[in-house]
């Protein structure tokens, strides 16, 4: 169903977590993005009873990868969420859901470009698995990508536009449209919205993580979103290889 984007109603927060930074936009004039149900992409949720939080995507066993800004978030990973009901979020079973080691995040926050968490999730409660090893992983790409490279964005940004959707989950591929020589700035055309923070960005070609998306840029007539390029972020990479 192609809707049309709601972008001035992106400065509606649930959380602060959503908000912290900067709206999440969808670029052109329709909201693109689709439901879909990747069990590799959880929600981070700061406590069960928040209203919406962050996007949080496995890398190995225990290992996740999110936007440090989401920081607060990192309570509760839930995997396989069904749809929103009349708006609101709506849990998975136990099975799904797994408790977040605040202790081991290594984050930082520092804006476009310096803006990545990576942390450990703690096995399940009910079946003892750990959820690397439930849900699958991805592998992480430390090589540069180019401009014009196709990227997908999987997460659980808001959704104004229909109740079933809003903060469930929903992917969408876009272009790379600038990589910033001498920073960890990549730009691309992937719709998003809030709640969307923390969502690996994969490369189409090689199915890799190459990024964190952490801001907003889009409008109804162009602009770019950005994330946080793995391959030239030397801190980024080390936490990931240490984790």
């Amino acid at each position: 169903m192609i809707r049309k984007s709601l972008t001035l109603l992106v400065g509606l927060t649930l959380t602060a977590s959503v908000y912290a930074a900067n709206e999440k936009t969808i670029c052109g004039e329709t909201d693109d993005r689709v439901p879909s149900y990747n069990p590799k992409v959880a929600r981070a949720l700061g406590s069960m009873t928040e209203p919406a939080g962050c996007t949080i995507t496995m890398i190995g066993r225990t290992c996740a990868i999110s936007a440090g800004h989401c920081h607060t978030t990192f309570g509760f990973a839930e995997f396989n969420t069904p749809l929103s009901a009349n708006g609101s979020i709506q849990h998975p079973g136990q099975e799904d859901i797994y408790e977040i080691d605040k202790s081991s995040a290594v984050y930082t926050n520092g804006g476009q470009g310096n803006d990545f968490a990576v942390v450990r999730i703690k096995q399940n409660s009910l079946t003892g698995k750990l959820p690397g090893d439930a849900q699958g992983h991805y592998e992480v790409s430390f090589n540069m990508p180019a401009e014009g490279d196709m990227v997908r964005i999987t997460g659980y940004g808001a959704d104004y536009g229909d109740d079933d959707r809003n903060f469930a989950q929903q992917t969408h591929s876009g272009p790379i449209t600038t990589l910033n020589r001498g920073s960890s700035v990549m730009n691309h055309q992937a719709d998003t919205m809030g709640g969307n923070s923390g969502s690996s960005i994969i490369h189409e070609k090689t199915g890799k993580i190459i990024a964190i998306h952490t801001h907003g840029g889009c409008y109804s007539r162009g602009g770019s979103n950005a994330s946080t390029l793995i391959a030239s972020h030397d801190k980024l990479k080390q936490a990931i290889q240490s984790c």
